[in-house]
C-alpha cells in the first residue's frame, strides 16, 4: 500500500506503528514533535512549564486518537491543530479559575472588614437601561 502523498514517509510509517499501538512509536513520535508542540505552546502559554504539560498532554492525544488522523494532510497540521485546541481549553480553564480566585479572594477581605460577616450590598439598579425614562416619567408626575 503506498503513503498518501499529503505526508512523509516518515510520518506515514509512524501513523501506522501508532495505529498498531507500537509503543516504540511514542518515542519517536516525541522525538519528532515535542519541540515544536513546546514552541506553538509557549506562544500562547507564555510559561514553559505549561507550554511542557501541554506537549505532554497532545502527544498522549495524538497517540491516543490516532485512528481519527484520515491523512487528508500533513500529521504535523493535525498534530498543531490539537496543540492549538489543548492551548485553548488550557487558558479558559484557567480564565475561569482565576475568576473564581479573585471573587473568593474579595469576599475573604469583605468577611475580615465586617468583623467575620459576609456584606450584603444592595443590587444596582442604577445601570439599568430604561432608567432615564422612568426617572423622567416621574419627574413629569411630580411636577
Amino acid at each position: 500500500m503506498q503513503a498518501p502523498s499529503s505526508y512523509s514517509r516518515t510520518d506515514a510509517d509512524l501513523v501506522a506503528r501508532m495505529r498498531a499501538r507500537d509503543e516504540s512509536a511514542i518515542t519517536d513520535l516525541d522525538a519528532a514533535y515535542r519541540s515544536r508542540i513546546q514552541q506553538l505552546a509557549l506562544r500562547y502559554v507564555k510559561s514553559p512549564e505549561d507550554a511542557e504539560e501541554v506537549a505532554q498532554d497532545v502527544l498522549l492525544k495524538v497517540y491516543l486518537k490516532i485512528d481519527a488522523f484520515r491523512g487528508d494532510a500533513a500529521l504535523s497540521s493535525w498534530i498543531y491543530r490539537i496543540t492549538f485546541n489543548t492551548v485553548m481549553s488550557r487558558l479558559r480553564g484557567q480564565r475561569m479559575t482565576q475568576l473564581h480566585e479573585v471573587r473568593e479572594l474579595d469576599l475573604l477581605s469583605d468577611v475580615e472588614e465586617n468583623g467575620g460577616r459576609v456584606r450584603r450590598e444592595p443590587a444596582d439598579w442604577s445601570s439599568r437601561g430604561d432608567e432615564a425614562i422612568m426617572r423622567a416619567q416621574l419627574r413629569t408626575r411630580l411636577a
